[in-house]
């Protein structure tokens, strides 16, 4: 008798011990998924804006550093992204235009600044196959057909929602795909360019010129291998030409090592400060990363820390990041802000990157 009550004893305190396993195993598991999904992060209160003017100020220092970011736009991050203030979104191949709407329409519901929507359509290489065909640009050689494709091109992404084309490629060759450049030397590229910027941000969508300084599909793919190329005259010719006689609204710089014309001393060309210093020194626009997770980027650095601060450091204005994570987003906030702190990069350097990314979106920027 006294045995089986010892017996009976003893499973009531193994399945109390299982079930709060099992609870601490749940709680733990959801948790870490809370966590994955950013869930556990503390936000900032949204700057208060008042007819379209809005104070410098009034944003916090991981708020100007989140509005220089563009990061996935995945729906399920979506409301992360949204309390992060994350400065852009960037969308791939979706299935229907009813699709694009709908979640471009849902990130930019209830948010105090817009976000800049990208995408990149460069005739071949389009994220919209799936119901909507463009001319590749290789084909195009009149600057009316140049033109007529960018304000075709421009129309469809207003419609869409978009605000932003990682477009035109005004490389002199593509040698990887074979279809992402113009036709023609770098003065006929430059002409067919011009026209296409103008057809484009005649409806409203920023035109990007890249890949500066040049040379990034003739070689290998950066977003697989570190790359060097010596840059030309003529390569430079395009951006040299676009950025100083045009409306042109955003260059975006390559992860290429360059020496040359353009020397990036021993380092990808988005991360030179020369480079970039240079390249602005004849461009008020928009100075875009390109996307930083490639691995011509990635590689050159030992640790992601050391990359977030070099690509900051280096003034550019908008920083490509299509990590999912927004923990890893939020780190790398936390790393150029602890960066600026102690002087590693200057404050008044995020600033006036913040006050063009403001401009670009519509705001009157006061101190």
């Amino acid at each position: 008798m006294v045995k089986n009550q010892k017996k009976k004893r003893s499973n009531i305190v193994q399945k109390w011990i299982f079930v709060l396993l099992l609870s601490l195993v749940l709680v733990l598991g959801g948790l870490n998924l809370a966590k994955a999904r950013g869930l556990l992060l503390i936000f900032p209160e949204p700057p208060q804006i008042v007819n379209q003017t809005i104070s410098l100020g009034s944003l916090t220092l991981e708020q100007k550093i989140a509005q220089m970011v563009i990061v996935h736009g995945a729906e399920w991050n979506m409301n992360q992204w949204k309390k992060l203030q994350m400065g852009g979104i960037h969308l791939f191949a979706l299935k229907t235009p009813e699709l694009y709407q709908r979640i471009i329409s849902e990130y930019q519901q209830n948010v105090t600044i817009p976000f800049l929507v990208t995408v990149d359509l460069e005739g071949c290489w389009n994220p919209f196959s799936y119901f909507k065909n463009f001319t590749a640009i290789s084909e195009v050689n009149t600057t009316e057909g140049a033109y007529a494709l960018g304000k075709e091109e421009g129309h469809f992404l207003k419609r869409l929602g978009f605000t932003v084309d990682f477009s035109p490629v005004v490389d002199l060759e593509d040698e990887i795909w074979k279809c992402r450049s113009f036709p023609g030397d770098e003065k006929e590229i430059s002409r067919l360019a011009q026209a296409y910027i103008e057809g484009m941000q005649s409806e409203g969508i920023l035109a990007t010129a890249k890949h500066y300084p040049g040379k990034t599909l003739v070689i290998k793919d950066p977003h697989k291998y570190l790359v060097s190329a010596e840059i030309s005259e003529e390569d430079l010719y395009p951006y040299l030409s676009l950025t100083s006689g045009s409306e042109l609204k955003g260059v975006m710089v390559s992860h290429v090592i360059s020496e040359g014309a353009v020397d990036s001393e021993g380092k990808p060309a988005v991360v030179s400060a020369l480079v970039i210093n240079k390249l602005k020194s004849n461009f008020s626009g928009l100075i875009f990363s390109d996307e930083v997770n490639m691995l011509g980027l990635k590689d050159y650095y030992a640790s992601l820390e050391e990359m977030y601060l070099a690509v900051f450091g280096a003034g550019n204005d908008l920083i490509i990041n299509f990590n999912d994570d927004p923990n890893e987003i939020h780190h790398m906030i936390q790393v150029v802000k602890k960066g600026v702190e102690e002087g590693q990069i200057l404050e008044e350097q995020i600033n006036a990157s913040v006050r063009k990314v403001l401009g670009m979106k519509g705001f009157t920027v006061v101190e």
